[in-house]
């Protein structure tokens, strides 16, 4: 077995990590990969610009003066920062609604900073902490629009959901009823697919012009400007590679090691899968990837150093390791 990701620990390789990539150009035609092109899987949160794709074509937007920060927080998987919170209760404010109306549960804050600030304020958690309280707010959103159920939204048989279903088979070339459905950590359905169907369907946001093309194009743009809203300040990774490259590159990670990337460049996409779902092994096998495809510039680079070997430390803050991609694209 050859490695994808080598985690060392000294001059030793203590673990390695398996998985897969798949590229795609505009046409939806696959460009460069490794590993298992139809390792079926979910995309968990990286699928949430395609899941925003129906609330921007519903009119959500204009009926509730929204803008386009708003857009890239219903694509993010945030850090429960203070501006996070401010921009979903505006959305919810705007549809004369509260966090208790989103379904998606709560959990402790991924930024510690952000988690301790609450705790000195005596603040509770609520929904609207969860780093997908934005992504639900756009989902009612769209039920205020449409006129359809916002108590059921997250319900596989409301409207929004199968719209979901339907935008992601058009995208991704794979038939609805071959799209398997689970529940993701919010609450929400969530989809499988081959990953180079995933590839497909992110290729399509930079492909030729169709029905969704506008909504994708929006999407795209708030995201590449708003970075922050999308990730976080600091420490998040598809924060920082479209903040170095100035929104040219657009990426999202989810749950389970997964992560797409959209050139708008290049005009291409690229979703990752790390097998045993271990997002550490993300980063450096992302910007090898890129590095690859001529994606990204020596300044780029640079300015993501940290993320390309990034360090393992121990409890003296000491480097021990590092996390090593190593593998080779198959290019045409």
């Amino acid at each position: 077995m050859k490695p994808f990701v080598r985690v060392t620990r000294g001059p030793v390789d203590e673990s390695w990590h398996s998985g897969a990539i798949a590229v795609a150009n505009a046409e939806g035609d696959i460009i460069a990969h490794h590993g298992d092109l139809d390792f079926f899987t979910f995309a968990r949160s990286s699928c949430k610009p395609i899941q925003a794709i129906p609330v921007v074509e519903s009119g959500a937007l204009e009926a509730f003066s929204l803008d386009d920060s708003h857009l890239a927080l219903m694509c993010a998987s945030h850090s429960s920062e203070r501006m996070h919170i401010e921009k979903a209760s505006e959305i919810l404010k705007s549809l004369g609604l509260g966090p208790e109306h989103l379904v998606c549960g709560v959990h402790v804050p991924h930024s510690r900073e952000a988690y301790e600030e609450m705790m000195r304020r005596g603040e509770a958690l609520s929904p609207i902490h969860n780093n997908c309280s934005g992504k639900h707010a756009g989902m009612l959103a769209y039920c205020r629009a449409t006129g359809t159920d916002p108590s059921s939204y997250a319900e596989a048989h409301h409207p929004l959901q199968q719209a979901i279903v339907e935008t992601l088979s058009e995208l991704s070339g794979v038939p609805k009823d071959e799209i398997r459905m689970g529940v993701d950590g919010c609450g929400v359905p969530v989809h499988a697919l081959p990953l180079r169907a995933w590839a497909r369907a992110f290729a399509s946001f930079v492909g030729a012009e169709g029905a969704h093309t506008p909504a994708m194009r929006r999407i795209l743009a708030a995201m590449g400007r708003h970075p922050e809203l999308v990730g976080g300040s600091r420490d998040r990774f598809d924060t920082d590679l479209m903040r170095a490259t100035q929104g040219r590159i657009v990426a999202k990670g989810g749950a389970e090691g997964f992560m797409a990337v959209i050139d708008t460049g290049l005009r291409l996409a690229m979703v990752i899968k790390v097998l045993d779902g271990n997002a550490r092994a993300i980063p450096p096998v992302a910007l090898k990837a890129l590095t690859e495809l001529g994606a990204v510039t020596a300044a780029e680079r640079e300015a993501l150093q940290s993320y390309i070997e990034p360090a393992i430390l121990n409890t003296q803050g000491r480097e021990v390791g590092r996390i090593i991609a190593d593998f080779s694209l198959n290019l045409p």
